[in-house]
């Protein structure tokens, strides 16, 4: 029986084997208590009631005990519901969550708050760095939790990782910028372009770099920060520059003062939830952490 039908058997009991009053409390037909009975006396090979002319009017001695049984199975489980709920009522602790400003606000800004304000008594304290500093942090243990670029550049032996969501890095210019009459852009079309780039504590600047070497194109950076709101204010106020952001911001912040477009053979942003593997982890690490997964799971 699973805890369902243990329900059904201790409420027949204690109804006085009136099958009638016991379906009538718990809203179901007497055929179904009546078959749900005879299918596990047949299966187990046992009978657990008495019966006199077929109406049920007591316990044997193995369902006397299989009573006693069933209700400290009942209890038990009652107990573990209590107890996961209390647990997420009453977690406290303190949690060090790192995440890059860009990911913060496109991805986080509806579920940090949600997180915070559904955990009262845990103190969480946010890291905003860029990715490429944060795996430093992680490393160092300065964090619980960082949010990563994949590849991650930490060995998967010694982190968890889950990926939280997955696009593209794209092109990001002023409607009136030649390259914005191209539907796509091409690597070569980059070449001795004027940019604004994250700063070198950004993996999305560690990605560029690398991909323009690869793809032996020289671009003119004149211009590094570790503000995404500035880098893509400057391509909406100079037709000169370009920058290089996450294609969702194109949704998320769209406005007429600049354009998206998509690359071929873009680069892939991949963001990650990540942590160190550790034989103990806090309660609260786990909480956060499998919490943090299921949110983004459920969008």
């Amino acid at each position: 029986m699973d805890i369902k039908h243990l329900r059904y058997f201790i409420s027949i009991v204690n109804n006085d084997f009136n099958l009638s009053r016991t379906a009538q409390n718990l809203y179901i037909s007497q055929p179904t208590l009546s078959i749900m009975i005879n299918d596990f006396e047949s299966r187990e090979g046992t009978s657990l009631f008495k019966r006199n002319n077929g109406k049920i009017v007591g316990l044997t001695y193995i369902g006397e005990k299989y009573y006693a049984d069933a209700q400290e199975v009942i209890k038990k489980y009652n107990e573990m519901q209590m107890n996961l709920h209390e647990a997420a009522d009453t977690m406290a602790g303190s949690i060090t969550i790192g995440i890059p400003p860009l990911i913060l606000s496109l991805i986080f800004s509806t579920i940090m708050p949600k997180l915070i304000l559904d955990n009262p008594t845990i103190n969480f304290t946010l890291k905003e760095q860029g990715a490429h500093r944060l795996k430093g942090e992680l490393l160092l243990e300065t964090v619980d939790i960082a949010v990563l670029l994949s590849p991650e550049g930490i060995s998967q032996n010694i982190i968890d990782s889950f990926e939280i969501q997955s696009s593209e890095l794209s092109v990001f210019l002023s409607p009136k910028h030649h390259l914005a009459e191209k539907k796509r852009i091409d690597w070569k079309d980059l070449h001795n372009e004027k940019i604004a780039l994250f700063d070198e504590s950004f993996m999305i600047h560690h990605l560029f770099k690398d991909a323009c070497e690869r793809k032996n194109v020289y671009t003119n950076i004149i211009l590094k920060s570790s503000s995404w709101d500035f880098l893509l204010n400057s391509v909406k106020i100079n037709e000169e520059l370009l920058t290089i952001l996450p294609l969702p911001m194109a949704d998320q912040y769209a406005s007429e003062d600049f354009v998206a477009r998509q690359m071929n053979e873009p680069i892939v942003w991949k963001v990650m939830i990540c942590r160190l593997k550790k034989n103990n982890y806090t309660n609260t690490e786990n909480y956060i952490y499998d919490t943090l997964i299921k949110l983004f799971q459920a969008k």
